[in-house]
């Protein structure tokens, strides 16, 4: 247990471990709660996953970590729509990009 959580540590890990999260685990896990499909979207999509593009925008400048980590999050998620959603959610993917871009560039 130590190994994984030793590994969970190293940035660019947490990276990978909050994008799979939020991208393949929470759309999974939200119809539980019987919440409508607006609100949904609105929530995971739109709150949730763009802090995230903002979060891992910021812990690439701050780590230093490699500019294409912020295609993990982007690429994720049009895995997930591809799979269970509908056609018109491709269109956050480019946005979160962007998000996670101007996160990074900013000083």
């Amino acid at each position: 247990m130590s190994r994984v959580m030793n590994w969970v540590k190293v940035p660019r890990n947490k990276v990978v471990c909050w994008s799979v999260l939020i991208t393949l685990i929470f759309p999974w896990v939200f119809p539980l709660f019987h919440i409508s499909t607006a609100v949904r979207v609105g929530v995971l999509f739109i709150l949730i996953n763009m802090l995230s593009a903002l979060w891992i925008g910021r812990t690439i400048r701050r780590h230093h970590l490699s500019w294409w980590w912020l295609f993990v999050l982007p690429e994720l998620f049009t895995l997930m729509v591809f799979l269970r959603y509908k056609w018109y959610a491709y269109f956050f993917a480019p946005i979160y990009l962007l998000l996670g871009v101007l996160a990074m560039a900013k000083d």
